[in-house]
């Protein structure tokens, strides 16, 4: 069987434009690793996230979490109105919110699971895109595939959380985990995964295929000036 060396992970931000309001951005955070190859290295998709950004203070975050999916819906009840929820806030009674960042989904490829990829990924996003003080970061620990059972999805839903707080969240409300970016569980939490970016994965290369063709291609505005086409940029105001 000829496998494939996978390694040097890195995270590709996109806004996905799902959201019709000012306050609140949605994102998707692909993991990419290079191949190892003697004569590329080509990039191989691993996984994604999907996480959104709230501005508190600025519209009913209820409402900005209904106008999206049931995923995102299922943390209005840590937020009144425009504002988070005192039973979450005297959690943190130190540490103010202007900003909500909430992981909805994670999904990594099952042949590289088990090296901590997920944990790698979300930690990575936490990192960038939340404020350094202000942030509260949100994951409700679901299994994306629908169990068997209402056994098997409990026993999930436990293993789940128990694999998330590895990162620096706790458990703030049914079943929600949470943590202020104003402490240093995440911070520290990430430094205990920095091996990741190290690991080399090996996997069979019939794992392996060329992604699909973009389900959106774009088009794009030459330059109608004399010389090789380029895409149109600006160039001064």
């Amino acid at each position: 069987m000829t496998t494939a060396t996978l390694f040097a992970p890195k995270v590709r931000y996109t806004s996905t434009d799902e959201s019709q309001f000012d306050a609140m951005m949605t994102w998707r955070a692909e993991l990419e690793l290079a191949q190892l190859s003697e004569d590329d290295t080509p990039i191989v998709l691993a996984g994604h996230a999907e996480f959104l950004i709230i501005r508190v203070g600025e519209h009913p975050i209820g409402d900005l979490l209904d106008s999206l999916s049931q995923d995102a819906e299922n943390f209005a009840e840590l937020f009144d109105d425009d504002d988070v929820a005192y039973s979450v806030q005297e959690q943190f009674d130190d540490s103010p919110f202007n900003r909500i960042l909430i992981i909805t989904a994670v999904s990594i490829a099952s042949p590289l699971r088990g090296h901590d990829l997920g944990a790698w990924l979300v930690a990575e996003i936490i990192d960038r895109m939340a404020s350094p003080l202000d942030t509260l970061v949100l994951l409700y620990p679901h299994p994306l595939d629908q169990p068997a059972s209402d056994a098997a999805e409990a026993a999930a839903v436990e293993a789940l959380s128990r694999h998330w707080q590895r990162i620096g969240l706790q458990p703030v409300g049914d079943g929600i985990l949470g943590q202020a970016t104003a402490y240093r569980y995440l911070s520290d939490a990430r430094a205990t995964l920095k091996a990741v970016a190290d690991l080399h994965i090996s996997v069979p290369t019939s794992l392996i295929r060329k992604e699909a063709p973009d389900m959106y291609p774009r088009h794009v505005v030459i330059n109608d000036e004399p010389g090789p086409p380029t895409g149109l940029r600006l160039v001064r105001d």
